[in-house]
């Protein structure tokens, strides 16, 4: 994996405690969606709520995958790929859960309306930051898990978005520089034609 800057707290606000009500624990499906209808929760992750006051901020969005993780997050894990794009506000709420953790683990069972993905990779401070005390990939570590690892149809509205969210200094040319310094890894020609892309269209870069 590439090395990256390391990234500090990336909370909109402070982390407080949270309520997080998933399907089941206490309440059923149908419940959690009357009380959605009646404005008094909203849905963040599927089966997985806030109390409607909560803010859409990535704090937020990365305590509620930890919660619905539950003890597949752990020390020594960091949410990744494209759950650490949509917690950065960079992607749309995805349907699977990944993380990533330095050895093989057997795979997990499906939590409701989630099902968790596993990856063994690099994890070490300078490509891990922490949001809402939730430790996530970096930026950069997580936008080359996006170009590596999706078709560029995918990974291009996500690159651009990590470019355009100035919070994150992360841009194409630090992208670009990153992929090309890693020869050996599967899909690098798929990664440099969506930055390739990306550098054509001359979208700002990020601050």
């Amino acid at each position: 994996m590439e090395n990256t800057q390391h990234s500090e707290n990336l909370s909109d606000a402070k982390p407080a405690a949270l309520i997080v009500l998933q399907v089941g624990d206490p309440f059923t499906r149908n419940e959690l969606a009357a009380m959605r209808l009646r404005g008094s929760v909203r849905e963040v992750l599927p089966g997985a709520y806030v109390p409607a006051g909560q803010p859409d901020a990535p704090w937020i969005r990365a305590h509620v995958a930890a919660a619905v993780a539950g003890e597949q997050y752990v020390p020594g894990r960091a949410l990744c790929k494209g759950t650490a794009a949509w917690i950065y506000g960079c992607a749309p709420m995805p349907t699977k859960l990944d993380i990533v953790l330095p050895r093989y683990h057997r795979p997990c069972a499906p939590r409701a309306g989630m099902v968790l993905r596993l990856s063994e990779g690099v994890i070490d401070d300078e490509q891990i930051c922490t949001v809402g005390g939730i430790a996530v990939t970096a930026p950069l570590r997580t936008a080359m898990d996006i170009a590596f690892n999706l078709e560029i149809i995918d990974s291009m509205p996500v690159l651009a978005a990590i470019n355009a969210t100035g919070r994150l200094r992360c841009n194409y040319t630090q992208m670009f520089e990153s992929i090309t310094g890693q020869v050996r890894r599967p899909g690098r020609r798929r990664a440099l034609m969506a930055l390739s892309r990306l550098m054509e269209t001359r979208l700002p870069a990020a601050a």
